[in-house]
């Protein structure tokens, strides 16, 4: 239903813990596959297929949205709101599984950017746009890999037969993810080929993410304001809290997609699992269940005494979006995350929602930020873009002045508005696995935890722990000098 090509074929997908980088298996496929633009287009979709294990299944979600301030982690997920690290097998090899989904996203890209240039089915432009996705792709895997796990070996598409190398450091890393995505703004398609393959704009939308992160305000800007600028992209008008059913819902096709992880629900294992983290049996919404065969896990929660959560304006169209009143067991003021059901699923593998990675809100926000911090504070093209999310959320125009507006009145420091864009994005971006690393990127992490949640954050818990096999396998790795602190 949603048009993307899932992609199993020949020794692409490998993707055991003791192969999970081992080229051997390509190398004879590598020399006859990457020459024609169907090849090519196979190849972006290797990558993306790896990544939609762990980390875009189940276990990255969950384990991002315990840690948010917002939220809670039940049974095995429960480590994540602890904040004292990783401590047991179950986050451990959680940990570890993403870390290979990642890696296999990069080596996938790796043998296809090396192999691309010498493709004789295809003229430069159409190679350059191919590499320009699948750097979109490497640099995003790389990304999350460096705030996950700090340092770790950079592989690429030039040192892609050595198995054995050293970890190298986050400012190399960081290098290396600016070099991908620029080329990939340059070069990468402006409209997405299939359904969930990446554009210049998702490039430059990351891209002003990464220089938030560098605190290169100026470049922040300026790449959120291609995006903006391109009239691509526009926010979805809501009339009432499902409404936003029209972006997150399983049948959504919305003119807020700069990149999504895309699921579809034909059968029961081509969906998103997370959804079934956020269900219970009982659960319903619109009066069906979160899950067509009413089952649920129902791994994450919050309650109405989080604080975060009780000054939330009733008013708010995704107060009512996001939060399920339910009691499952833990007394009548728990709330199940109901951004996303799918009244439809086949299975517990089923459900047709995308994860929303980068949306048009995130530009907004992104954009606030940067000219705001270039500005010394708030500036009237800030307020604007966060107003523009604001009224949304209320229903109303989103184009048009309004009541519900935020003014220079409401934010005359720099530090007061930043605490506006924090909160707004926490009502914006809930339930999308963004907001730890949010909170952990301005440096406020710890202090909002222990505000609204009253824990203490351990400084083991901002990082996770490199995977033991990477240390097994790789001789240039030293387990007791190269693991993280903690650990």
């Amino acid at each position: 239903m949603k048009n993307f090509i899932y992609l199993i074929t020949f020794a692409l997908l490998v993707t055991s813990c003791s192969s999970i980088l081992d080229e051997d298996a390509h190398s004879v496929a590598a020399e006859t596959f990457y020459n024609t633009p169907e090849e090519a287009a196979a190849a972006v979709l290797a990558p993306l297929h790896q990544l939609r294990g762990e980390f875009a299944g189940m276990s990255f979600p969950t384990m991002q949205e315990a840690s948010a301030d917002y939220a809670y982690g039940r049974g095995s997920w429960t480590e994540m709101s602890d904040y004292e690290g990783l401590n047991t097998s179950s986050s451990v090899t959680r940990a570890g599984t993403i870390w290979n989904n990642l890696y296999g996203a990069v080596r996938d890209c790796n043998i296809a950017i090396d192999r691309l240039p010498d493709a004789n089915g295809m003229n430069e432009a159409q190679k350059a746009a191919y590499i320009g996705e699948l750097r979109f792709i490497r640099g995003f895997a790389y990304y999350y890999l460096v705030r996950l796990y700090g340092g770790c070996p950079l592989r690429t598409d030039k040192n892609r037969k050595e198995y054995n190398l050293a970890k190298s450091t986050p400012e190399q890393i960081y290098q290396f993810i600016l070099d991908d995505l620029i080329y990939a703004a340059a070069n990468a398609p402006e409209k997405a080929r299939e359904s969930g393959t990446p554009t210049r704009y998702a490039a430059s939308a990351l891209l002003s993410d990464v220089y938030l992160t560098l605190k290169k305000y100026d470049e922040a800007a300026t790449e959120a304001a291609k995006v903006i600028n391109s009239n691509k992209y526009a926010l979805t008008k809501v009339a009432t809290a499902r409404d936003f059913d029209k972006v997150f819902g399983p049948d959504a096709a919305s003119s807020e997609e700069v990149f999504y992880m895309k699921n579809e629900n034909s059968t029961g294992n081509d969906g998103w699992p997370y959804v079934m983290i956020c269900a219970h049996p009982k659960a319903m919404v619109n009066g069906q269940h979160m899950l067509s065969t009413g089952i649920g896990w129902y791994g994450i929660y919050t309650t109405s005494d989080n604080e975060f959560i009780k000054n939330w304006d009733e008013r708010d169209l995704r107060k009512e979006l996001n939060l399920l009143p339910f009691n499952f067991g833990l007394g009548d003021k728990t709330y199940l995350f109901s951004k996303y059901y799918d009244p439809n699923a086949l299975g517990k593998n089923g459900a047709g929602n995308d994860w929303p990675v980068i949306r048009y809100p995130d530009v907004l926000l992104n954009y606030a930020e940067a000219v705001a911090r270039k500005a010394g504070g708030a500036t009237d093209d800030a307020l604007e873009k966060l107003n523009t999310i604001r009224r949304r959320a209320y229903g109303l125009e989103p184009t048009a002045p309004s009541a519900m507006d935020y003014t220079m009145s409401d934010c005359p420091t720099l530090e007061s508005f930043i605490s506006l864009l924090v909160k707004e994005e926490g009502y914006e971006c809930m339930n999308e696995a963004k907001r730890w690393m949010y909170l952990c990127r301005l440096g406020v992490a710890s202090e909002r935890i222990e505000q609204y949640k009253g824990k203490e954050v351990k400084a083991k818990h901002m990082i996770w722990p490199i995977p033991v096999t990477e240390f097994n396998y790789n001789s240039e790795m030293d387990e007791s000098k190269d693991q993280n602190p903690g650990y």
